[in-house]
């Protein structure tokens, strides 16, 4: 819930006023302790006032929607240092709320004196607590009424004071009884003494910048802080004149720091008798001005610093009258505790700690925001900053220690019950318990309220007529202190009064008020024409859409028949039908179609007394481009539907068509994914050749060094043991056999070198002939050997990848099979892809159940008369069924990306398939193995071909 801008602005200037009042209060009790050097305190007060007014002028105009004032303006300067922008706002918050009491205390001692003048008695302590309760009575009527009738005392409170100042003043200068304008004497005052009464004055000219904390209520943020600078002006007037004024005109020794006294007595040669009376008026009027200003602020405070997120949400929860209810609450309660606590000066002390911790941090923050368009003097911000805390520190300490020391230590007691108010569940220290229970109140409404009000009125009448009847029974009112009591009763009953009747009336008529301009805004905005006709028919009323459907003005629609408008309705309202659709004449001479509901104003709530007071309703539409569409509409529909019918006849030929090419496609698709499949291999296979000849092209150099020098080394061998057999009586029998055997074995390993490296150059020219694109040439091969070959080979390049990797390999080959016409490079790069692919599933099975597995590869061959059966099964991890399909497919891999190239088996199937005419295939079963079945027919097609 957001504050509603609903005060004027002289009503926030009406709470400004109240500290500019409230200095009679606390100059007498200055004026008592130190004399004429109390101008010496007021001094740099009034400065320091004024400049703070100014500053937090330019304040409120950058955040003309913060409520709360200074506090909540050196939070937002310290938002970098945000516990300190907490712990200032709280003691300012504390030194408003324990002003309550002190307030409270001296409209008592008020009382109290009257009465011991009167010969009565009365508990003192009874008063205070009432006129401690007595403002929150006020303050939830809401904020406008308590502003309207805070407005209604301040005003002549500050005009008596203000004469009192200038009348004073030229009393003082030209009467011929008077005193002097100057003292006779002017007493010394230590550094100590005056730093002691600047700090028990800081609250006074501190809180000069009240209405700031109406900024964000009021309807005119610019003229509200337009009042800080008129306060700023007003300051030294009334500070400085009061209080020298009532230095010089109350100088009696027995008056002591009474406020009443001091004032009666200074204002006696100004008003002659009628100065009690005026002097009482003031003092009480600014008491409880003092108590709306505190039960005004206060809440606004905490509600800043709930919406900024400084404490805990609940306190940011306001009524629409303006009612602040869970910031109240601790006003009440602390206020309540602080009288009970300690005596007035002790209060005074407490308080000043907080306000003068503030705004000393206040301007501090304006000295950091230095260059900021919101900081206004910086630099003698800083100045002002020392002075204070010089002030806190020597004024506060000589004050009192330990009311010093509790100023300082509570608001930070107050922050940390606020955490321990987030942390409570119990449903009133949330927002949404008081949210619900404002909006039932909004809701609520009396049945009577007429009734309701009178009741009201009537108990107010007669309850003060029953007090003032009682007072003067009690007192005599014809006696000074008679009136003076009277008056003060009267002061409290009107506050009291103000605030019961704007808590009963206020919210109805609230209520009232925004449904009239909730009906209002319905009827201005509407975009049908609303007619509003007497019983005769006559136009009394017109919304602005009435004037532009009929082209006219307001002015000339008013006292118009509507059937003069409506030509088609009859002259009579009583034979008005209730719709109708009617065709008048446009003003611009065009024909209008538009529908009219005329509403009864014989209603079945309506008396028949009433009857012939109400009033007609008329509501007018323009539904020409509403029946302009429905006939476009209609002919539209026509069309459509032959256009539909001529469609849907194109759309089955066409359907047909498309039919007929689809199946077509389908058989151009099929082909071309044939044709598209050989040459993915077939490109793949060129990248595959290029790459295998480089390789192969490499190694085949130094592969004929080996050979050669191979061949050649043994040669020299067979030189060399000739040379010894030469020489053998020389190296002696032994040693020459020894010699020999050596150099046999060396030869054997020669020979062994060449043999391999025979086998590397077949291997190499094989990849050579496959890089360079050519066919092998079909030939006569062993399979059996063939595939054992192949099988050592995959094995050793599995094991040069990873040296952990083993397996068991059980060959059965069928001996009977001879030799097979095939392409030998081919079909050992088939049993090469399978080998690896075996040893690859084995592998990764075994790293993932560990050493209870046991790798198994099994090759088997097998005689089936004109061809022949070759099955290569692992017990590896299989391959999972959903796949089974297309593991034959270019590019598909079950293997990690980087790990296969999807290749392998395709280009097997088609060499066994589609170059040899056999059959593979495969049988699996998931995690526990895989076996390829290969078929292959014992003689080429050539061969058979020949045959033939």
């Amino acid at each position: 819930m957001r504050l509603q801008r609903t005060l004027s602005p002289l009503e926030t200037w009406g709470f400004g006023l109240t500290a500019i009042i409230n200095w009679v209060g606390l100059i007498p009790i200055i004026d008592a302790a130190i004399g004429p050097n109390a101008i010496l305190v007021w001094l740099p007060g009034v400065f320091m006032g004024a400049m703070l007014n100014l500053q937090v002028r330019r304040l409120g105009e950058h955040f003309p929607d913060m409520a709360g004032g200074t506090p909540n303006y050196t939070t937002r300067l310290l938002r970098k240092y945000p516990f300190l922008g907490r712990y200032a706002a709280s003691g300012y918050w504390l030194a408003w709320v324990a002003s309550t009491p002190i307030y409270a205390i001296v409209m008592a001692q008020l009382i109290e004196v009257n009465l011991k003048q009167a010969g009565l008695t009365f508990p003192n302590k009874l008063l205070e607590i009432a006129f401690t309760i007595l403002p929150l009575i006020l303050t939830f009527s809401g904020t406008r009424a308590l502003s309207i009738a805070h407005l209604f005392f301040a005003i002549p409170a500050f005009l008596l004071l203000l004469i009192f100042n200038i009348q004073g003043f030229l009393w003082l200068a030209f009467a011929p009884n008077s005193p002097g304008l100057f003292p006779d004497s002017w007493p010394p005052l230590s550094f100590v003494d005056w730093m002691k009464w600047f700090y028990f004055a800081a609250f006074s000219f501190y809180s000069c910048e009240t209405s700031s904390s109406f900024v964000a209520d009021s309807r005119n943020p610019s003229e509200t802080t337009k009042f800080l600078k008129i306060s700023a002006y007003l300051i030294p007037t009334m500070f400085l004149g009061g209080c020298w004024v009532m230095m010089r005109l109350a100088d009696a020794p027995d008056l002591g720091g009474d406020a009443f006294l001091n004032l009666s007595a200074a204002a006696q040669p100004l008003w002659g008798s009628s100065a009690s009376s005026l002097a009482i008026f003031i003092v009480a009027a600014s008491c409880l001005l003092s108590y709306a200003t505190v039960v005004s602020n206060c809440p606004r405070i905490t509600y800043q610093l709930a919406i900024d997120g400084h404490i805990s949400p609940v306190f940011g929860v306001v009524s629409r009258r303006g009612v602040f209810g869970p910031g109240l609450i601790p006003v009440l309660v602390l206020g309540l505790l602080c009288l009970f606590w300690v005596n007035l000066d002790r209060l005074v002390v407490f308080a000043n700690v907080g306000v003068v911790s503030c705004t000393m941090l206040f301007h501090l923050g304006i000295w950091l925001n230095r260059g900021k368009p919101e900081a206004r003097w910086p630099w003698l911000s800083l100045g002002i900053f020392l002075v204070d805390a010089m002030m806190l520190t020597v004024g506060g300490f000589a004050s009192g220690q330990q009311d010093f020391f509790l100023g300082l230590l509570v608001p930070a007691g107050i922050l940390a019950i606020d955490l321990v108010i987030r942390r409570i569940s119990l449903a009133p220290f949330h927002r949404s318990w008081w949210i619900r229970l404002y909006r039932k109140q909004a809701k609520s409404q009396i049945a009577d309220f007429v009734g309701f009000q009178v009741l009201i009125l009537i108990l107010l009448i007669c309850s003060a007529v029953a007090i003032g009847w009682f007072s003067g029974i009690r007192l005599s009112v014809n006696s000074p202190s008679g009136s003076n009591l009277l008056l003060v009763l009267l002061l409290c009953v009107a506050f009291t009064g103000v605030a019961i009747a704007c808590w009963t009336s206020l919210p109805q008529v609230i209520s009232m008020d925004e449904s009239r301009e909730a009906a209002e805004q319905l009827f201005n905005i509407a975009l049908d024409a609303i007619v509003v006709l007497d019983e005769n028919g006559i136009i009394r009323q017109v919304n602005p859409a009435a004037e532009q459907l009929f082209g006219l003005t307001y002015t000339q629609l008013l006292g118009t028949h509507l059937q003069t408008l409506l030509p088609q309705l009859a002259a009579d309202p009583n034979d008005w039908p209730t719709r109708s659709e009617q065709t008048p004449s446009h003003f611009d001479g065009t024909s209008r179609i538009l529908e009219v509901a005329i509403s009864n104003r014989f209603s079945r709530d309506a008396s028949q007394t009433n009857r012939d007071l109400q009033q007609y309703v008329a509501i007018v539409r323009d539904i020409t481009e509403r029946k302009q569409a429905q006939e476009v509409l209609e002919k539209a529909n026509e069309q459509l539907e032959i256009k539909v019918l001529e469609r849907t006849t194109e759309l089955s030929q066409t359907v047909e068509q498309l039919q007929r090419e689809i199946v077509e496609r389908q058989r151009v698709e099929e082909n071309l994914r044939a044709m598209q499949s050989q040459i993915i291999v077939q490109e793949k296979l060129a990248s595959l050749g290029s790459l295998t000849a480089g390789i192969a092209h490499e190694i085949r150099n130094p592969l004929n060094f080996v050979n050669n020098f191979a061949e050649v080394s043994s040669e020299l061998i067979e030189e060399l043991v000739a040379e010894i057999e030469n020489h053998t009586e020389q190296l002696g029998a032994e040693t020459s056999d020894y010699i020999t055997e050596i150099f046999s074995d060396l030869k054997q390993n020669l020979h062994k070198i060449n043999h391999h490296g025979q086998r590397a150059e077949s291997i190499v020219s094989n990849m050579l002939l496959h890089s360079r694109g050519e066919r092998g040439h079909w030939q006569a091969t062993d399979i059996n050997s063939l595939l054992a070959e192949y099988v050592n080979l995959a094995y050793h390049g599995m094991r040069a990848k990873d040296a952990s990797f083993n397996i068991t390999i059980e060959s059965d080959c069928d001996p009977e099979i001879g030799e097979v016409e095939v392409v030998p490079q081919d079909i050992s790069r088939v049993f090469l892809n399978i080998i690896n692919n075996a040893c690859y599933s084995t592998h990764k099975k075994k790293q993932e159940i560990g050493d209870e597995f046991s790798p198994h590869l099994l090759v088997k061959t097998k005689n089936m008369g004109e061809r022949v059966e070759i099955r290569i099964r692992d017990n590896g991890k299989g391959i999972k069924l959903e796949v089974l399909d297309k593991i034959f497919n270019p590019f598909f891999t079950t293997k990690p990306a980087g790990e296969g190239t999807g290749l392998g088996l395709s280009i097997s199937h088609d060499i066994v398939v589609q170059q040899h005419r056999g059959e593979m295939k495969v049988e699996t079963e998931p995690e526990s193995y895989a076996e390829f079945i290969i078929k292959l027919p014992k003689k080429s097609i050539k061969s058979m071909e020949v045959q033939q």
